[in-house]
């Protein structure tokens, strides 16, 4: 979420600003504050989509702060807490940096950068080893002086018609935020979550990253999984090899949803479960044709991906990363982000 533009000052009687941490008391004014600032009208998935994502994440609960006047609101920070696994086994604890509002009243007093610094500071004392986020072109230059550094952006493959091809690339129009509706596969939440599924689902994760070979990547499990992917309202899609019939390759699982961008509809592949190149060109193919999608995106792997789709750096967004411990900042081709991933969901 990016800040709204400036407001001027006369606006507010200016009382003095108090960084804290969020309390539970604090939520109904953040969600008031969110719903006046970012857009959410009075949609009630919103309020959803925020309590999912910061109360409910196996990672653990969001830490949040709150700028205070006169102990009402008047800005937040939140950052989701995440956890990547290098190739040698160690866990790093690490945060994404994601909703964030100001009151237009209080617009140019440094709040945003106040909360970030206060978030910082406290969590690198818990022991947290990185904060990284997905930054606008508005709000990148502020993390940049807060000490953050471009990482680059993952490589993203689109597969699509090909006389569409070059007006979808050359397209400038944001995918919507909620899915379309799909009946293709099944309810991403219902697989992922179904403690039947769970060893080979841990079994997959296993495979692609033996296969894909990058030293850093999320560390999904099953149960991050089906929470991740398991909000109804983003109508998330699983589909198996199960699914395909006929020839019989290598296990493998793709989880998507369908959006509209413009007057195109786009499949967004979330997460590729396979270790198999043959099973991964199979899955990717069906998701198009199943479904209709003008053309599918997908995070481009080199190990995996022989015949690479077009390439496309305008779908990618930027990475930027700030270290809070020793652990070295990675190179960008290091990194196997998924667009499930790099989703600002």
């Amino acid at each position: 979420m990016r800040e709204p533009a400036p407001a001027d000052p006369s606006r507010a009687e200016r009382g003095e600003v108090e960084i804290v941490r969020a309390d539970p008391g604090h939520e109904p004014q953040i969600l008031d504050l969110a719903t006046r600032t970012l857009g959410w009208d009075a949609d009630p998935r919103f309020a959803d989509l925020y309590r999912w994502k910061h109360d409910q994440n196996p990672f653990g609960r969001s830490p949040r702060w709150v700028a205070l006047v006169d102990g009402a609101v008047v800005g937040f920070r939140v950052l989701l807490r995440w956890r990547f696994r290098l190739a040698d086994g160690r866990g790093v604890e690490a945060v994404r940096a994601v909703d964030t509002a100001t009151d237009p009243a209080h617009q140019g007093r440094g709040i945003f950068t106040r909360l970030t610094t206060a978030a910082i500071d406290e969590l690198r004392a818990e022991g947290v080893e990185l904060v990284f986020n997905t930054p606008n072109d508005q709000s990148r230059p502020g993390y940049l002086k807060m000490g953050w550094t471009e990482l680059g952006r993952p490589p993203v493959a689109m597969a699509g018609r090909l006389a569409s091809l070059g007006r979808i690339a050359r397209s400038r129009t944001a995918a919507e935020l909620w899915s379309e509706p799909c009946d293709v596969g099944e309810p991403a939440g219902t697989h992922l979550a179904d403690p039947a599924h769970a060893s080979g689902i841990a079994a997959l994760l296993a495979d692609t990253a033996a296969a894909d070979g990058r030293s850093w990547r999320t560390d999904h499990s099953p149960a991050e999984l089906g929470w991740r992917y398991g909000l109804s309202h983003l109508r998330y899609r699983v589909l198996t090899t199960d699914h395909l019939g006929g020839r019989r390759d290598a296990p493998g699982l793709v989880v998507f949803r369908l959006r509209r961008r413009g007057p195109s509809t786009e499949a967004t592949v979330c997460e590729v479960l396979t270790g198999s190149a043959r099973t991964r060109r199979r899955l990717l193919r069906e998701v198009r044709r199943a479904t209709g999608a003008d053309y599918a995106l997908v995070a481009a792997t080199r190990a995996l991906d022989a015949t690479p789709a077009v390439a496309l750096s305008s779908f990618a967004p930027l990475v930027t990363w700030r270290r809070l411990s020793e652990l070295p900042t990675p190179r960008a081709e290091e990194v196997a982000f998924s667009l499930g991933d790099l989703e600002l969901f």
